[in-house]
């Protein structure tokens, strides 16, 4: 097509956002598919029989009176995404903020309290914030340069148990990812490769 086309014809264009999350995401262990639309449902399923046939099974249509999104709080996911603050099971919580050169995370113990002391309090923090900032990265699509700010650990394995645990915590991100090791300050640098644009602004916000 490019052989013969007039400068500015569409030569290529990626396949319909339905289609690119299933080819995308559907081999990363997802369960269930809903789909609120009939006609979208079965364009779906023929892709899904096509290239990913052990996937068909696991295409449902949504017929519920309810708003899918509504029905799984989606909304309400998506707002606590975009917060700064993210509060963990424990009762630590991150701080993330993003700048033009980074990104930079801080983690807190908050009210998490621990019976063996300021040691094992920060660890058991550490490694719960090293667990979700995986999750958080992929979430909200940040990518370049990125600053952990980890709670001071003194003895020299736990903050290698951190490191190991944020490196096990990205091992299924699609992009491409480098991480360093805790510096004394208590600073993991890493680097996520820059896929497409942050949930923020995909989102329009500030």
């Amino acid at each position: 097509r490019s052989l013969h086309a007039s400068p500015g014809d569409l030569v290529h264009e990626d396949l319909p956002l339905g289609m690119r999350v299933l080819r995308d995401e559907l081999a990363r262990g997802v369960e269930r598919v809903l789909v609120d639309d009939a006609g979208e449902l079965g364009r779906l399923q023929q892709f899904v029989n096509d290239f990913i046939p052990e996937g068909a099974p696991r295409l449902e249509l949504h017929a519920g009176p309810r708003p899918i999104f509504d029905l799984h709080g989606i909304e309400e996911e998506i707002n606590r995404a975009l917060e700064r603050k993210v509060t963990l099971k424990s009762g630590g919580y991150l701080v993330i903020d993003q700048t033009e050169a980074l990104v930079a995370i801080d983690v807190n113990s908050g009210k998490m309290a621990s019976e063996k002391g300021v040691e094992a309090t920060a660890t058991k923090s550490n490694l719960e914030a090293a667990t979700e900032v995986g999750r958080q990265l992929r979430l909200r699509d940040l990518g370049g340069l990125i600053v952990i700010d980890f709670i001071d650990m003194r003895e020299r394995k736990n903050n290698r148990l951190v490191e190991d645990e944020v490196k096990r915590s990205l091992a299924n991100d699609k992009a491409r990812v480098s991480v360093g090791r805790i510096s004394k300050f208590g600073l993991l640098e890493m680097s996520r490769q820059r896929i497409k644009a942050t949930l923020t602004q995909g989102s329009h916000l500030p």
